[in-house]
């Protein structure tokens, strides 16, 4: 933009007095270093509405599509699609990576380009009309895969990693809307979010039915979860996911009326289907989760200890038909306090009926740990114990979700690291799929000496590890991914990164 514009359209500029002396005296060299978008605000707006663009501020245009879902508007979105496409695929081979909020705005175009696709991808998704949605995916995956959305407090979106969640909760309402559940599986991930994002579909869409009151639709998901064995493509069981979402949702659940209101649509469930197993072990969770959203908030030791009472006084009636009614009761025993002579049994006589249920082992694992120095070395024998019985597998989830709690040095003295390393690689070879189990357990592998182990899972992870787990660490995850045969680093026990 030129001076000579601005200095043209001075009297359409009178709403912006305080850019005048900025605008006008400036010269040409000084006007390019203003900020990009307050040098496209001010050409905006030097513009008489008539000759305004319908949508020209693209990012307001796509927040707004997105937040709205209506089609209706995807005849705007094509329109302002047109407008910012060629500025977009012009500067597409040079966007590598997810940039800065201030960095973007020199690119801009082609962060438009993203935000609308995803508003468009959405707004079809929302409704179940993939094959409508499928050319927005594709440009998103193939032209715009690090788009961003950009908030004017200079918030971000990974357009990409949205994009994900929208496409796992379309395919899970269709198949709860279809009754074929029981029939679906996750695909390989396709990139870092697609993990994570597999999670988070499925919890919102228990919670939500939840709140809703679609008792039908909940029973059926919850009874094809169990039955199928579903487990995302990075080992992790739905069925754990979705007893671990009988809670409010994350933003929602620092005030008691959140906690009423899911523990009363519960016992609407309850009431509606009094011979549910699911309803009933939905309200034992709740309460585990309760006990400890109490602890949090200062509650006293009655209040706490009477959520998690009652918890275990439900269990004694629910069947053991699920291996859900373990993994709840381990955790309701561990809140109240119960001795590992009490514990051990019950996890004993889950693992012989569901031998590859990971979330035993990975909550037996939480309850140990914390538990002074006899629980540490008895966590340290489980995955000995794992490990030996050809279950390196679980015993890798056991290692990734204590190391990732932060509770890995309490146990690293006592475990044996060639052990760790058998166990990482037999949940690679197990979850060969999932860029996020490989990126977790890579990280770990640093962290214990074996950067060598580390970079033979992670090969050809290039620009697929996940961001979150490595940052501040990056520059060790671009090593390990682009080397293929990084340096061995001998074992030490006080490894550090």
């Amino acid at each position: 933009m030129h001076v000579s514009v601005l200095i043209s359209s001075l009297p359409r500029l009178r709403s912006r007095v305080w850019l005048l002396p900025l605008l006008c005296a400036a010269p040409l060299a000084y006007a390019q270093q203003l900020p990009p978008q307050i040098v496209e605000q001010a050409l905006r707006e030097s513009q008489s509405l008539d000759q305004r663009a319908k949508h020209d501020n693209f990012q307001a245009a796509a927040k707004y599509w997105y937040a709205s879902r209506n089609p209706k508007h995807v005849e705007d979105m094509d329109v302002a699609l047109k407008s910012v496409m060629p500025a977009a695929l012009r500067l597409s081979p040079v966007v590598n990576n997810f940039q800065s909020w201030e960095t973007a705005q020199k690119y801009k175009a082609y962060h438009d380009a993203g935000a609308i696709l995803l508003a468009k991808a959405y707004t079809y998704l929302y409704f179940g009309e993939v094959k409508k949605a499928e050319p927005a995916i594709e440009l998103i995956e193939t032209k715009f895969p690090y788009a961003m959305t950009l908030a004017e407090n200079r918030d971000v979106l990974w357009v990409r990693e949205a994009l994900r969640y929208h496409e796992h909760c379309c395919m899970l309402y269709a198949a709860m809307s279809l009754k074929v559940v029981g029939k679906i599986h996750f695909p390989h991930e396709r990139d870092e979010f697609d993990g994570p994002k597999q999670r988070k579909a499925i919890e919102h869409m228990a919670v939500l039915r939840l709140r809703e009151g679609n008792i039908e639709r909940l029973e059926h998901f919850f009874n094809g979860i169990n039955h199928s064995e579903l487990q995302t493509s990075g080992g992790d069981w739905a069925l754990d996911i979705i007893m671990d979402a009988m809670r409010p949702l994350d933003q929602d659940s620092q005030t008691e009326a959140s906690w009423r209101e899911i523990h009363d649509a519960i016992k609407i469930w309850q009431k509606q289907l009094p011979n549910s197993v699911f309803a009933r072990l939905a309200e034992a969770r709740y309460l585990f989760h309760y006990s400890i959203f109490e602890a949090q908030q200062g509650g006293s030791f009655a209040t706490i200890r009477q959520a998690s009472e009652r918890g275990l006084a439900l269990m004694q009636d629910v069947p053991k038909t699920s291996p859900a009614w373990y993994d709840t009761m381990i955790r309701l025993q561990s809140i109240t306090g119960r001795p590992a002579d009490e514990i051990a049994p019950v996890f004993q006589e889950g693992l012989r009926k569901y031998p590859d249920y990971a979330p035993l082992a990975i909550v037996l694992g939480q309850c140990f740990v914390k538990g002074g120095e006899t629980g540490r070395q008895i966590c340290a024998e489980i995955l000995e114990e794992l490990q030996s019985t050809n279950q390196g597998g679980l015993a890798a989830q056991m290692l990734r979700k204590i190391y990732f709690d932060g509770d890995f040095p309490d146990i690293q003295p006592r475990v044996n690291l060639d052990t760790v390393e058998l166990a990482i690689r037999a949940a690679v070879v197990k979850w060969p799929d999932s860029y996020e189990l490989r990126s977790d357990l890579g990280l770990l592998a640093v962290t214990i000496g074996r950067r060598a182990l580390a970079g033979e899972i992670m090969s050809g992870m290039e620009n697929k590890w996940c961001r979150r787990t490595w940052r501040g660490r990056e520059d060790i995850a671009i090593m390990l991914t682009a080397s293929p045969t990084p340096p061995r680093v001998e074992p030490t026990r006080t490894t550090s990164l």
